[in-house]
């Protein structure tokens, strides 16, 4: 009866344990640390070849991964051997588990292990010591983690952070790294590898233990066989199959434009680069010889679509003593004479000149701006078109006078070509900041008849299109493009002297030497130069034709051959006659011009009321503020009592003004 009762007992006190072990299991409903899902920044080409794969944040390479991310074969090969009833369980498997524990008992020592994938995806998240505490911890958390997620969830957990030796991490990474191929082009063989690998990372290493990596390969295939994965003809084969000998290196061609998809949170994602010009780009950039103290970048656009082509923001990224890390394409800068043609080609659009205008180069004074021509000679009465040929500083500003710097400048920023801290008529020889990419930008207008293209990295679909903004008439920038095209190119070499095709370009150099631009197209391609001193001091004889003029033609020589418009300007009628501007057509109703305006309170918004407009209207005030009003929104919020001018100028360049005192 004491045998019986005490029986009873114990039975009793291991169901209650059970009871408190299993409520403990499965009511655990505290955090996971998913602290280490972090990952790498990697781009591809417009092939899908990948061109830059960054760390991710605690220094390990590692791509996201999900279950569709690779071939099928690795997953049946995953599950067969790693956690057969993985579509089953809750995240412990039980019966595995009770057999690990029986062959413990009856062996001593453990014959086979009862983890399944979401344990192990736990331990992958939170690395902790083997300790059998530690596994309880792990065993609960699957459940947990079995509660909360989906079994793909789960399973691209796994696949994100399986370790593959050294630091890679991810099946995609370890993919690209031991095969040099992405995971969906895995063999069944080349699967097998990387399903053993993760057990034993660094001692199953294929390039330094590849007798062991070859033994651990044998028995996920042989698995797999039992299983019918695979047939006994393909196993033979696939144990035949090589190891990979070494770990391949990562690419890393693009690192600004890496770095700056990681600054804007976009881990990943094709891109419009072409591999192919990138390398090329690359070694011509790092081939090049420059003085000291100064870098260099280079921008190739597809002027047609805007796609970015090659992108070289300095000449070595890991150059540090050259900030080679900057992003020189994106530097603010003094564009020096490369604004002219644009000058030209708008007062040419809107008929204040033509091409063939005879204007006078001689010393000129404008409210008391003086401009001087490089040389500091003057050259007399010339056409415009041969003015822009020579990059003669005065009659730019004499143009750029009429057609006025506000306007020019507004007409720019409605490209989102901004010109920075620059105002007036020294705007025309340099007086503003614009980086290289904006100014590849507008160059795409030389390519399109005047259609300014906005430049991309994203590939687009066949549905989209990348409008652009129509700022000059198709004529006058055929004309600019003749004019452009018939200059050297240094070194007594014509453009196009290689394969028979012209190219418009123009040059530019900063202050002193700052900056040496050379931007130019043959109606396909958009090349843009910039060489110059990363810290803005002064540079002897770092101008655009010596410096930036060479690795521009480098460029354009492994380019396509393409066909510019072109048109040989006319001779005007009335040759020192400078049109007239055309009559302003907008019309301000309110505020009336001179008018005093009561505000009731600091902010509180000022209608515009115009006729006659095109939107979107940009409005400057007091030659300092610009804003940019659309249809329904044209209010503007004038904080301060005092005078105020207003500048509006429409979509197509129609123009008003008014004047009023807010109190």
């Amino acid at each position: 009866m004491i045998k019986k009762s005490l029986v009873i007992k114990l039975c009793i006190g291991i169901a209650s344990l059970g009871i408190v072990f299993f409520g403990w299991m499965y009511g655990y409903s505290g955090p996971i640390d998913q602290s280490r899902l972090t990952y790498s920044t990697y781009l591809t080409d417009e092939h899908g070849e990948l061109l830059h794969v960054l760390l991710a944040d605690d220094e390990r390479y590692r791509i996201h991964t999900r279950s569709q991310d690779v071939d099928p074969t690795f997953l049946d090969l995953l599950i067969a051997y790693e956690d057969q009833r993985f579509y089953q369980h809750g995240g412990v498997d039980w019966l595995a588990m009770g057999r690990a524990f029986w062959q413990w008992l009856s062996h001593g020592y453990i014959l086979s292990g009862g983890s399944t994938l979401t344990m192990q995806a736990v331990r992958l998240l939170e690395p902790k010591p083997r300790t059998l505490l530690n596994k309880l911890d792990q065993m609960r958390k699957a459940i947990a983690l079995e509660r909360s997620h989906t079994k793909d969830e789960v399973l691209s957990i796994y696949l994100s952070l399986a370790p593959f030796g050294s630091n890679v991490e991810s099946v995609q990474m370890a993919s690209l790294r031991w095969f040099g191929k992405w995971s969906l082009e895995l063999t069944p063989a080349e699967s097998a590898l990387l399903v053993a690998l993760p057990q034993s990372p660094e001692r199953r290493r294929p390039d330094r233990f590849p007798k062991k990596a070859n033994d651990a390969r044998k028995v996920v295939l042989e698995r797999a066989r039992k299983k019918q994965i695979i047939n006994d003809e393909y196993l033979r084969t696939a144990l035949l199959s090589p190891l990979p000998d070494e770990l391949g290196s990562v690419p890393k061609m693009t690192p600004h434009l890496a770095w700056d998809r990681r600054a804007n949170g976009k881990l990943s994602g094709p891109t419009t680069i072409n591999a192919h010009y990138q390398h090329i780009l690359n070694n011509i950039a790092r081939s090049t010889s420059l003085q000291p103290e100064t870098n260099l970048a280079i921008l190739l656009v597809n002027a047609r679509t805007g796609a970015i082509v090659a992108y070289i923001g300095s000449q070595n990224y890991y150059d540090f003593q050259q900030l080679g890390a900057v992003d020189y394409i994106k530097a603010i800068r003094s564009p020096g004479s490369t604004l002219k043609p644009f000058i030209y080609a708008m007062a040419a659009s809107e008929q204040l000149i033509h091409l063939g205008t005879i204007i006078t180069d001689e010393a000129t004074s404008i409210r008391g701006y003086q401009p001087k021509n490089i040389s500091r000679t003057y050259h007399g009465d010339i056409t415009i078109g041969e003015a822009l040929q020579r990059s003669l500083n005065i009659p730019a500003v004499k143009v750029l006078h009429l057609l006025g710097p506000e306007r020019f400048k507004v007409r720019l920023a409605q490209a989102d070509i901004p010109l920075r801290k620059g105002e007036g008529l020294p705007i025309a020889l340099g007086g503003a900041g614009v980086n290289l990419y904006e100014l590849v930008t507008l160059y795409t207008a030389l390519a399109n008849g005047g259609l300014v293209i906005p430049l991309t990295t994203q590939q687009a679909s066949s549905t989209e299109n990348n409008h652009g903004k129509h700022l000059f008439a198709e004529e006058q920038i055929a004309q600019i493009n003749y004019l452009l095209s018939q200059n050297t190119a240094g070194a007594g070499r014509l453009h196009g002297r290689l394969k028979n095709q012209s190219i418009a370009y123009k040059t530019g150099t900063g202050p002193g030497g700052t900056d040496a631009w050379a931007i130019g197209t043959n109606g396909e391609y958009v090349v843009g130069i910039w060489v110059g001193s990363p810290s803005g001091d002064r540079i002897v004889n770092n101008t655009g034709l010596t410096r930036a003029v060479p690795v521009m033609n480098q460029v354009f020589d492994i380019l396509p051959s393409g066909r510019l418009m072109q048109q040989k300007p006319g001779k005007t009628p009335e040759a020192l006659e400078l049109f007239k501007r055309r009559e302003n057509q907008i019309k301000i109703r309110f505020p009336v011009d001179g008018s005093r305006i009561e505000s009731r309170g600091r902010g509180i918004p000022i209608p515009l009321i115009i006729d006659s407009a095109t939107y979107p209207v940009v409005v400057i005030v007091n030659n300092s503020s610009i804003y940019r009003l659309g249809v329904g929104n044209t209010n503007l919020n004038m904080e301060q009592p005092g005078s105020y001018e207003l500048k509006l100028i429409d979509a197509k360049g129609k123009e008003a003004s008014v004047n009023f005192v807010l109190q």
